[in-house]
């Protein structure tokens, strides 16, 4: 048995022991909030979306869980995005917009994508996937986007010819199931697996920690509970009536007046029971805490802090990494299902690429090489310049010893 497991049962027998009958057991829980996979892909082509609704009711309930995936939604979508043509950078464009961007860029203003895309994220983090219902005409001014909730979504039929390769869906609004085309669809997937249209929630991985921390909890809340407000076993060598009518009669704050008690009575009339509470619990639901976070693959703001510089660079990375896998899914979804419709109703060939993150995008194909050639080049700055330069920014360069220094009267001197 693990060591979580023995934890855990050592704490339920504790909790028996004092407060009686205990919560339903992780397992019981699981069954009451977790989800129920549907039959598998058959010869009839379609896909029974995964019950959902224990994934959101995590999301809504559990800190860290809604912490992690924010944070995710927001670093991968949060810091904006410019279009670009294929093959170049924001920097390498002409002055003049080209048309496909002019219409791309006013497609994400009258749609505000800004604001959409870390809708849909955080749907597709936590339900696998997220439709969005697309209405697209040759104009920006006149597209129309919806972003579907996924437990609004019934059934996954595959086929057509859509990069997707959805035919249509089914949703349920109100009392009524409506029928969408998948020529009509935007579709987000998270981790598809072959040709699995429904996706992996982040969740699924952690709902035996998150039940198990839910448990945990629930019988600590009562431990405390209890430990406020012990039990007390009173005791009397006559009928115990009269000091029970006394006990559970009384108002509150009220004082308890017995009389005509024995010696023994009097010295040891009532007995608290101890509920033990030296039991390391906090470290126990920290330790979750941590898995979850790891397994969820964000930034944990407190485990950074405890770090070191080294440390702490590598978890960076690693999250990075996550978060560049969930931008490429997004960027891909987003060119397939809204720009490259748009071009087609325009009679445009190429199709428009997303760069993240607006503020770096700009930057991001300016060659430092060119630019320190084109200096030394004109005689705008000198090369021992340039090495002081990068070394203020932080890359300390050896600078050869041919390269000479110049003095502070102006002359050059050779390098000691």
């Amino acid at each position: 048995m693990s060591k979580p497991r023995r934890f855990t049962t050592a704490l339920e027998g504790l909790s028996t022991r004092i407060l009686g009958p205990r919560y339903p057991v992780m397992e019981e829980k699981i069954k009451s909030l977790s989800v129920t996979t549907g039959p598998r892909l058959g010869k009839s082509e379609s896909q029974q979306p995964k019950g959902i609704a224990g994934f959101y009711q995590w999301y809504e309930s559990d800190g860290a869980v809604f912490a992690a995936i924010n944070s995710l939604a927001e670093f991968a979508t949060g810091g904006g995005y410019v279009n670009t043509m294929p093959g170049k950078t924001p920097s390498e464009l002409p002055e003049t917009e080209p048309k496909p961007l002019q219409l791309v860029n006013e497609l994400g203003e009258y749609l505000n994508l800004d604001s959409a895309l870390p809708n849909i994220t955080r749907n597709m983090l936590i339900a696998g996937y997220c439709g969005v219902e697309v209405s697209l005409k040759q104009f920006p001014s006149k597209c129309k986007i919806k972003v579907i909730h996924p437990q609004t979504i019934t059934k996954i039929e595959l086929g057509g010819e859509k990069y997707h390769g959805i035919d249509y869906i089914m949703q349920k609004v109100g009392e009524k199931e409506v029928k969408i085309d998948g020529k009509n669809l935007a579709w987000y997937v998270n981790y598809e697996m072959a040709n699995d249209k429904r996706g992996y929630s982040i969740i699924k991985a952690i709902e035996k920690l998150l039940a198990t921390k839910m448990n945990t909890l629930d019988i600590i809340d009562k431990l405390l509970g209890r430990r406020l407000a012990p039990l007390i076993i009173w005791k009397t060598m006559r009928d115990e009536t009269s000091i029970k009518e006394a006990i559970s009669q009384r108002d509150a704050d009220e004082d308890i007046y017995l009389g005509h008690l024995t010696p023994e009575e009097m010295e040891s009339l009532a007995q608290i029971v101890d509920t033990e509470g030296d039991v390391k619990y906090w470290e126990y639901i920290e330790y979750i805490d941590r898995l979850i976070y790891k397994s969820l693959f964000a930034g944990d703001l407190d485990y950074w802090r405890q770090a070191t510089q080294a440390s702490a660079t590598v978890l960076l990375e690693l999250v990075d990494r996550n978060i560049m896998g969930i931008q490429r899914q997004i960027k891909r979804s987003t060119e397939q299902g809204l720009y490259q419709p748009l071009m087609e109703l325009n009679g445009i060939e190429e199709v428009p690429r997303i760069v993240w993150n607006q503020e770096d995008a700009k930057f991001r194909g300016i060659q430092l090489e060119r630019i320190i050639q084109t200096c030394v080049n004109t005689g705008f700055i000198q090369m021992p310049q340039i090495y002081e330069l990068l070394k203020r920014s932080g890359l300390d360069l050896h600078m050869p010893e041919s390269v000479v220094v110049p003095a502070k009267g102006g002359e050059p001197v050779d390098e000691v």
